[in-house]
């Protein structure tokens, strides 16, 4: 069910009709997704039921619920959880407020929005007491994962502050937080499991009801605006989506197929990198009007939107199995009604009881299709919600590949990235919800986090790679890109980034690097027009340092211009 574009613009509607420069309702957002049995306050939550404050939200062993706050912060509960809002205060106009709840045993996971930014976030649970800034982070009664951004977590032994991919037990009994690492193997895979529908669930929306038209003609009424688009482009055009990416992932998959069964003997596992890579995403999201798949020709009215987001890349290179989970969020102004406002795609499996849905050959080259186990159940949701008709596929791009496909990808004469440990490539998914037809396509990085606590405090070191990404230009839908450079000064905590032959744009900037966190934010203005770009990024380990690599994901705009995309780089 697709809320946020309504409920915002109402909450803004309500505080200037008022007059207030805070604005403190009893409602605090809405329970965007349900699935039995979950209950606030001892009523059975249904979807699309208010949310207040001091509500204790409970769920079963088979129950979750996704609640969808005014400032866009998303919480989804997981089953056996039990979860009380304690405090909820937003200003739409200052974009502040606070969050403050207690989880009582279970899981969630948090998905910050405007008020994690400045840090006014907290999560207590029996042990521990979570602060969130700016990020993603899964919490249970004896454990934090952060995904992104940064989470303090404090117990009465001690403080630890994690960055993106980094973990926390909280053994409680006045023990402190155990020290920053990684999280067990497939831990994250499966706790990011726990919290999608299961078979036969469907987030409580029942057809014809939460559908996207019903939310359009409610997003409609509140701002009044019934037609639109995005950066002023009514029809965009539709691209030729890659045709030879699309070939290379089929061919690849196809040939992994193959060898996989040729040749798995004769390969040790030694030889191969099982284990967890985390990072980034960007790109487009286009969403139609219409019953049909683009492919039809029936394209209807269609808006766009960019998106960014998190990437967990999960490799077992003994069963030759790869599974990648993409989840975003999509900016859209008031005119992209059609756009969702979140997604969780699913690529491949680990589970050695489903069907592989691709495979792995070696470290740079892998691939695998939309993850649909063998009852054909589609494990990917669009605003925690079922999707049919999924296609696609998720794949490397090795720099030879990068060079094959350079005109398409847009690289030209351009370098793609010499990494050791960190991987990236190309995905897409296209997708039905009813009515809308939802295509996704862009660009992955991931890698291998260090600990906070291995990024120096001195020093400096420079490093270069590429940059691309998905761009829209005046309604037109293609791919650029561009080099990358940052020379980052660890005592000073700031980086110096430059984007060169970007689209034709060249950009320049500062990134400060987040305390106690292994990752860097920033904006960079570019010198075509008021182009600007927005970049998110974090440490990879290299070959020969902690710190040898990086990557990130990157948001660009300007006036009919909009685009996202990631960069990756190596330390020279």
């Amino acid at each position: 069910m697709r809320l946020s574009g309504w409920m915002i613009g109402a909450a803004a509607l309500l505080a200037a009709g008022s007059g207030a420069n805070l604005a403190v309702a009893q409602e605090v957002g809405k329970a965007s997704a349900v699935n039995p049995a979950a209950t606030a306050n001892l009523r059975t939550i249904s979807i699309g039921e208010s949310i207040a404050h001091k509500e204790r939200i409970k769920t079963t062993d088979k129950g979750s619920v996704q609640i969808l706050f005014i400032d866009k912060t998303s919480m989804t509960v997981g089953p056996n959880s039990d979860l009380t809002i304690d405090e909820y205060v937003y200003d739409p106009n200052s974009g502040t407020g606070k969050l403050a709840a207690r989880l009582g045993k279970g899981a969630l996971r948090f998905v910050g929005g405007q008020i994690s930014h400045t840090g006014d976030a907290e999560i207590k649970t029996a042990a521990a007491t979570v602060g969130i800034r700016g990020g993603v982070a899964m919490i249970g009664t004896g454990f934090v994962f952060a995904g992104y951004g940064s989470s303090t977590v404090t117990t009465p032994g001690g403080t630890v502050t994690l960055g993106a991919g980094e973990f926390t037990q909280t053994p409680g009994a006045g023990q402190p937080p155990s020290p920053p690492g990684p999280p067990p193997p497939n831990f994250v895979q499966n706790l990011i499991q726990s919290f999608q529908s299961a078979p036969g669930q469907s987030g409580g929306a029942g057809q014809g009801t939460a559908s996207r038209g019903n939310v359009q003609r409610a997003e409609a009424r509140a701002t009044g605006t019934p037609n639109g688009s995005v950066a002023g482009s009514l029809t965009p055009q539709v691209p030729t989506p890659l045709p030879p990416i699309n070939q290379a992932a089929s061919t690849l998959n196809q040939t992994i197929q193959t060898s996989t069964q040729q040749t798995a003997v004769e390969k040790t596992a030694t030889q191969q990198a099982s284990g967890t890579l985390f990072g980034f995403i960007g790109g487009l999201m286009t969403t139609w009007l219409t019953a049909s798949s683009p492919t039809s020709g029936n394209y209807g009215y269609g808006t766009v939107g960019p998106f960014t987001g998190t990437a967990v890349v999960g490799i077992d290179a003994v069963r030759r199995r790869v599974q990648a989970n993409f989840d975003g969020t999509v900016a859209h102004d008031a005119n992209g009604n059609y756009l969702p406002g979140s997604f969780s795609y699913q690529f491949g499996f680990l589970d050695p009881s489903e069907d592989p849905q691709g495979g792995y050959y070696d470290q740079s080259n892998f691939a695998a299709g939309p993850a649909i186990r063998r009852n054909g159940a589609i494990v990917s949701t669009i605003d925690d919600a079922p999707i049919t008709n999924q296609t696609g596929a998720m794949v490397t791009i090795s720099r030879e590949m990068a060079q094959q496909y350079g005109s398409a990808l847009g690289f030209g004469n351009i370098q793609p990235c010499d990494c050791d440990y960190t991987k990236w490539g190309f995905w897409s998914s296209g997708s039905n919800q009813g009515p809308y037809y939802d295509w996704a396509h862009g660009f992955w990085v991931a890698g291998r986090p260090p600990t906070a606590g291995e990024v120096p405090l001195s020093g400096q070191a420079s490093y270069v790679g590429h940059a691309v990404a998905a761009i829209q230009n005046d309604g037109a839908v293609y791919y650029a890109a561009g080099v990358f450079n940052n020379t980052v000064n660890f005592g000073a905590r700031t980086g110096q980034v430059s984007v060169t032959g970007l689209d034709g744009t060249n950009y320049a900037g500062q990134v400060s690097l987040l305390s106690g966190t292994t990752g860097f934010a920033g904006s960079l203005a570019g010198n075509v027009g008021t182009r600007n770009m927005a970049l998110v990024g974090s440490f990879f380990r290299g070959v020969s340092s902690p710190v040898g690599e990086m990557g990130g994901s990157l948001a660009v705009s300007g006036p009919g211009y909009l685009g996202a995309g990631i960069f990756a780089a190596k330390m020279k």
